[in-house]
């Protein structure tokens, strides 16, 4: 198999085909020279699906996202090869740093207007793990939370913002290892920063309330980070009324002091008051037992 990184980065011609949804439930297709088998879908997003499939010569399981170049207007289009491209790049350098980071085996753009990426398969995604259980044990939490602050520190060491951390881009693989799973809408820190993205009760306020020319910093994935771990600790979605780190429906806050005090500072409405991934990764609720 080639490696997706030896392929060229440039968009072919073909990026501005126009053509309409396409089945691919039990299809096999050719991508890069290699046969996939397409099984179930596993998921949808703003920039296309992610399914489930088959690699052909050893039978081994992958997901594929596949991204749709079609669109009636050219610009979307060339966003969402550029979104393709962008994701595989940052796939590329994360995973040297971290690995709880998906690897990505193989990329292509296909002249039916599609794109496909080829990547690791995992068992299911954090938010559907979570609202599978009534309540997560305390030692569970701690033991995704740093496996967060892990890829939080990779994210930060290379200078990218995500703008879009939530449960359900958060892949969980067999013996509980957590890895990211989409890196389409990142962007390298000090450079494109700017535009309303990301997911509603994830994403960090000053993402949501987008205004021109407001620059989105490392604190914005920060802010995300504290949503999930709240999500984590009472099973229920973050919100954006001051104390933003206190339980909703009654819950009781948690009588576990570390875990409060991360909340308290991640979920902060001002972003230079939110600390740093190097300062979670240092902090006693992270590090002990």
């Amino acid at each position: 198999m080639n490696p997706y990184y030896a392929r060229n980065r440039a968009i072919p011609p073909e990026w501005r085909y126009k053509i309409m949804s396409v089945r691919l439930e039990r299809k096999t297709l050719s991508i890069n020279r290699q046969h996939y088998t397409f099984d179930k879908k596993l998921g949808k997003g703003a920039f296309g699906a992610v399914y489930a499939a088959r690699r052909y010569s050893d039978g081994a399981p992958v997901a594929i996202k596949v991204i749709s170049l079609a669109s009636q207007k050219d610009s979307l289009a060339l966003q969402n090869a550029e979104s393709a491209l962008t994701e595989i790049e940052m796939a590329k350098r994360l995973t040297r740093t971290s690995r709880h980071i998906i690897h990505m085996y193989d990329f292509d753009f296909h002249q039916t207007g599609l794109s496909f990426i080829v990547m690791e398969l995992g068992q299911q995604d954090l938010e559907k793990y979570l609202s599978q259980r009534l309540a997560l044990e305390p030692a569970d939490r701690k033991f995704i939370w740093r496996q967060l602050v892990d890829i939080a520190g990779a994210l930060d060491s290379q200078q990218i913002v995500h703008r879009d951390i939530k449960p359900q881009n958060l892949i969980i693989f067999p013996g509980g290892i957590v890895k990211l799973g989409d890196l389409g809408i990142a962007k390298q820190a000090f450079h494109d920063k700017t535009g309303p993205t990301g997911t509603p009760l994830y994403s960090a306020p000053e993402v949501t309330r987008y205004k021109p020319r407001v620059v989105l910093t490392t604190a914005a994935d920060v802010w995300s980070w504290g949503a999930v771990l709240y999500r984590m600790t009472y099973m229920q979605h973050p919100h954006y009324d001051p104390p933003c780190y206190y339980p909703l429906e009654n819950q009781r806050l948690t009588s576990d002091r570390y875990l409060n005090d991360v909340l308290r500072r991640t979920l902060v409405l001002s972003p230079e008051k939110r600390p740093t991934p190097s300062w979670l990764a240092k902090h006693p609720y992270t590090n002990t037992r």
